[in-house]
């Protein structure tokens, strides 16, 4: 277990609480970079891959792309391991993929694939990452997002890898979203761990709430060290729900046209509210609190390195 005096702030508190400071450099840094450093041509299409949270952060910018009605770009989200399998990258394409530490595997084979078919390929990593962890000729650019987190259950590399790629595509309209996230507060600890008592048994949502459902799930299993699972709700209702037991406790991540929302009766909903590009913010970095409340209400250090 790491070394901290009781009471003291974990680090993945400490981390939680410094993202607004993060998204500020980052949409500020981004918005920055010149429109003449990308072709002048638009993409045919935009694919988002990664793997665990990257995948997770790469099918939510891909719903935050979705819900700009201006775009009419093409947009495909998917695994690092789907690509060149399920989903074929092509000369045209905008590619980015999402891997914190710059080194995952799978997700460089997936880039260079890209590379080698003329797709334009975009790394999106920690800081200081690239030079030292890939061949720089498998990625044009690199979008850097914040340092490299120091304990497992990354929080403010999720966030920053959106807030890095949205505000990349989407310009002003994201910079402008992203300042008025930043002006949301961080949540009373004791508020948080009420809400989130001993933690759910599964997490429900429907499109991006699915994604958000997921991120939860997994910030909970890395904090927590307890099993979660995340479903969409259509998904749950067609068999998982007969595997709930008396006293299960479901979460669920509610957005608008979820066509199960008057069915879930679940003791904690996590709203998405707005239809704006990064509505679901708010419901992404909630479940990031409510995981380090599961963690300290089951007495479990989510600094823990596994």
């Amino acid at each position: 277990m790491s070394e901290k005096t009781s009471g003291a702030m974990s680090i993945v508190e400490q981390t939680m609480r410094s993202q607004r400071d993060a998204w500020r450099e980052i949409s500020d840094r981004v918005s920055k970079t010149s429109a003449r450093e990308f072709p002048m041509e638009p993409p045919k299409r935009i694919l988002l891959f990664g793997l665990g949270s990257s995948h997770f952060a790469a099918r939510l910018t891909a719903y935050a792309l979705l819900r700009d009605k201006l775009r009419r770009v093409p947009v495909v989200a998917c695994s690092s391991i789907a690509i060149g399998n399920d989903v074929h990258p092509q000369k045209g394409d905008w590619v980015f993929a999402f891997s914190h530490r710059g080194n995952s595997e799978v997700t460089i084979k997936a880039l260079e694939l890209c590379e080698r078919l003329g797709a334009l390929t975009v790394l999106v990593c920690g800081k200081n990452q690239a030079s030292a962890s890939r061949p720089p000729e498998f990625a044009r650019y690199i979008l850097e997002t914040v340092d490299v987190e120091k304990v497992e259950p990354h929080t403010a590399a999720v966030t920053g890898a959106i807030c890095a790629v949205t505000t990349l595509l989407l310009g002003e309209k994201a910079v402008e979203e992203w300042d008025a996230v930043c002006s949301i507060g961080d949540p009373d600890i004791d508020t948080v761990r009420k809400r989130a008592g001993m933690g759910p048994k599964m997490i429900l949502g429907e499109f991006e709430g699915e994604w958000l459902a997921r991120e939860g799930a997994l910030k909970i299993m890395e904090m927590a060290r307890t099993p979660v699972q995340a479903l969409s709700t259509e998904e749950f209702y067609h068999g998982p729900r007969f595997a709930l037991a008396k006293g299960d406790v479901v979460w669920h991540v509610s957005v608008p046209r979820d066509p199960r929302n008057g069915e879930i009766k679940a003791p904690l909903t996590i709203g998405v509210f707005g239809a704006s590009p990064l509505a679901w913010i708010p419901a992404l970095v909630e479940l990031q609190w409510l995981a380090l409340g599961v963690a300290l209400n089951r007495g479990i250090d989510p600094d823990l390195m596994i």
